[in-house]
């Protein structure tokens, strides 16, 4: 769902035909006046009867998205009726405000609704309920975005790639040989242990 309440006509512009152009953390205050397009989860609304706030969550962080509803009546409407979790995407004009996190805020001018969270989620993503190991595998798309279960795989991540780097810098080849596996396959195949020391 599209819904478009800018005075401006950006629907033909470029920014408009992807679904971001800039993560949370590739913005800055130093941006100040630039229009922008993110997209991401929504964790929190705020909504103070005159302006709302959406605090939006991706893979790289989380920013505020500032919309006042006498600019944009249609789109506050749509923002009360978001759940958490929703994907959205939005484009607005960074403003420098030192009050909230990054130093920076986008206020709003456009925003498509890109999925519904249907609620009430099997497990919670920012709040600290503690839920069985079972039900976060059943929901592991849900569970990959706690910040605790990302880490994980960021370090991981990380690691693997500076000894690769390392064994790059030193000579070293990475090799993938078809007799070699990381686990038995299937079709029969005979599966023989190898001493790397």
């Amino acid at each position: 769902m599209r819904i478009s309440c800018s005075t401006k006509n950006i629907t033909h512009s470029p920014i408009m035909n992807m679904l971001r152009s800039h993560y949370a953390m590739d913005v800055s205050p130093e941006m100040d006046g630039e229009k922008v397009r993110v997209a991401g989860w929504v964790e929190d609304i705020r909504n103070l009867g005159g302006i709302a706030f959406i605090i939006l969550r991706d893979r790289t962080g989380r920013m505020q998205i500032t919309a006042i509803k006498k600019q944009n009546p249609e789109i506050f409407k749509e923002i009360t009726s978001l759940n958490r979790e929703s994907v959205i995407s939005a484009v607005g004009t960074c403003q420098k405000n030192d009050k909230v996190m990054n130093g920076w805020e986008l206020l709003l001018e456009e925003m498509e609704v890109l999925s519904i969270a249907q609620t009430p989620l099997p497990m919670g993503v920012v709040d600290k309920v503690n839920v069985d190991f079972d039900t976060r595998l059943d929901n592991r798309i849900i569970d990959l975005r706690r910040d605790e279960t990302k880490a994980v795989f960021m370090i991981r991540h990380t690691m693997l790639g500076a000894a690769a780097e390392f064994l790059r810098k030193n000579g070293f080849i990475e090799v993938h040989t078809p007799k070699i596996s990381a686990s038995s396959s299937e079709g029969g195949t005979e599966v023989f242990r190898i001493d790397y020391f």
